[in-house]
Order: structure tokens, then sequence, then C-alpha cells
């Protein structure tokens, strides 16, 4: 994997900004700025409508800030795979969830999966710090620290908690990144401002409760069992052909159900999921040795006989596709050979 692939791309930023008391013209401008979303006012009017933006500050991340003069509902005709974290400054906001519902007051911060978000209300009076990231970048962080493929999708507690310090100083350090903070910044400092989406990251994936925080620890502390350890063994070095539950019973000793506990308890996933995180491993690391090859043949040697789903699991494993890796492999020996 790229050794700067986490530091934050530096792309040239694009500020936003406008106002206005009509609904339909707030539709337009905020389609521009690359949301298509409707809004549906819950009083008598529209009243006043504000919207400042830097859209891809860096690679993967924009910065924006809303405020309603009138409640208003708000829902978004595309899917963003990504997380919001929304900070109100005044008034609240109130998200669906399907079933549930989440209501944020000056007072807190939280941290949305857009995919999950069916509708959001802002009330009177409210304005709101929004920093929007995509899936990818942690992701990828996410397999950096762990040193294994991602193989569950990244699920955050939506609500930062308000007895712990370390979320409350990240929320200050939310809401100061506004955009009287941040255009100097990308303007006069590009490569610093480029950092900041490598530092948001790992502090959101080291403070924040998440479904990966086990695997965290587990990746410096786990001391994993001798029949476990033995089963592992064995799926390293048979990655490239087929494998057998019962070879694995076999080898390790132990019953399947409790090879099985084992590997939930002491790796956080299942027989099938580690031999599918092992292959996909390989086949990444053949792509950054010999970035020449064809993906298609790489997937096929390492038993992906779906190259559609094979490019799937990558892209969702690593936070990058397995030809993105190609490209960028190939770029970078190309730069050397320039050299």
């Amino acid at each position: 994997m790229p050794a700067d692939f986490h530091k934050g791309t530096v792309h040239p930023a694009r500020t936003r900004h406008f106002v206005t008391h009509d609904i339909d013209e707030a539709i337009e401008h905020f389609a521009a700025c690359g949301f298509r979303l409707a809004l549906q006012p819950l009083g008598a009017r529209s009243g006043r409508i504000e919207f400042n933006a830097i859209s891809r500050a860096c690679d993967g991340m924009s910065f924006f800030r809303t405020s309603f003069e009138e409640p208003v509902e708000i829902r978004h005709h595309e899917i963003f795979d990504g997380f919001q974290i929304v900070t109100p400054l005044s008034g609240s906001t109130t998200i669906m969830l399907g079933d549930d519902t989440i209501e944020c007051a000056r007072s807190g911060s939280i941290l949305l999966d857009m995919r999950e978000v069916k509708s959001t209300r802002r009330s009177a009076r409210s304005e709101n710090c929004t920093i929007q990231i995509e899936q990818r970048l942690l992701t990828h962080r996410l397999f950096e620290l762990t040193g294994a493929p991602v193989l569950r999708r990244l699920r955050f507690t939506p609500q930062f908690d308000a007895r712990n310090h370390a979320s409350q100083a990240l929320r200050a350090f939310l809401s100061a990144l506004d955009r009287t903070m941040l255009l100097p910044a990308l303007e006069e400092a590009p490569h610093s401002a480029g950092r900041l989406s490598a530092l948001l990251i790992d502090l959101i994936l080291e403070i924040l409760p998440h479904n990966y925080q086990d695997a965290l620890s587990r990746h410096a502390n786990a001391i994993v069992p001798k029949h476990v350890r033995r089963a592992i063994d064995y799926i390293e070095r048979h990655a490239e052909g087929s494998l057998s539950l019962e070879d694995l019973v076999t080898v390790s000793g132990v019953s399947l159900r409790a090879l099985q506990y084992g590997f939930q308890k002491f790796l956080g996933v299942s027989i099938s999921d580690y031999e599918r995180s092992v292959r996909l491993d390989r086949a990444r690391r053949d792509i950054e040795r010999n970035p020449g090859e064809r993906v298609a043949v790489v997937a096929k040697r390492w038993n992906f006989s779906n190259f559609t789903r094979f490019n799937t699991q990558f892209e969702a494993a690593f936070g990058i596709s397995a030809v993105a890796l190609r490209t960028s492999r190939n770029q970078h020996a190309e730069r050397e050979t320039g050299e």
C-alpha cells in the first residue's frame, strides 16, 4: 500500500457560500455544491438559509456550516458512502435513522453513517458545523493500524460521550474548524492542510467508540491459544489452494465448534472471514510487488472466481480499489525510474 495514502492528497479546495430566503433557490445551491436533497419547511415560511463550505479540503473530506432561521426537514436523494460529524453551534438537530431517532443540541456532537440516515430536522435558529468523511479513508487507516483487512463495515456509537474528556476535546477541536480558520491555511500552506485528514481520522479511530476497538488493542496485546494458532498457520501456508474445515479441525486438534469459538473470541471474525482476509492480503501484496500484472490474474491466483465481487471486497477491506492500487504503484515506479 502506498505509504502516504492516508496523509490526505492536496487538491484545490472549492469554497462555496450562499444566503437565500427561497427554498427552491437553496436546493439549487446545494445541488451545485454536490448535495442533492429536498428541503421541507416545517413552519409558515422558509426564513434565512446560509451555507459555507470547503469541498474536498483534503482528499475525501469536506467541511461546511449551515444555518436555518426557521425549522426545516432535510432528505438526501443520494446516499453518501461515509460519515458526517455534526456539531450544533446553536439550536438542535434531530436525525431519523429508520426506527431510531437521535437528537443533538449545542452541548454535544454526533457521528453519523450517512447510509443509515433517513431524514434530518433542524430547529429554528439552528447552526451546525459538519465534517464529511469518505468511508474509504477510515477503512484504509484502520487496515494500517490493525494490519488486517477490514471485513465488516466500520460502525460508531453515534453520540459523543459527554463524560469522556477525550471526546469533548475532539468536539472542541471540530467546532473550531470553520471556514475562517481553514481557508487561510488551505491557501497559504496547502501541504500542511493536507495532513489534517490523517490527524482527524486517527483521532476519530482512537477516541470514539466503534466495532473495531477490540481489534486495535488485540493487534498489540492478544495471546492466541495454540489450537487457533495452528489453524492460522495452516491457513497461511495453504492460502493459494483449497481449504476445508475438516483439515482445520484435524490440524487444530479440537472440535469445529471449539475452533469457531476461538476465532470469534481471539480474532473477532469467523474462520471463513479470516481465510478470505488472508487471500485478500496476499492479492494486495502481489499487486504492490508486481503492478504490471493484470488484476484479474492476481484475483484468480488467490481463488477469487468472481472478479466483480473481488473488486468490491478488496476496496471494502483496504479502502482503495485493486485497480487504483495497481495504478498508484505503477506511477510510483515510473517516478522512481525517471529520477
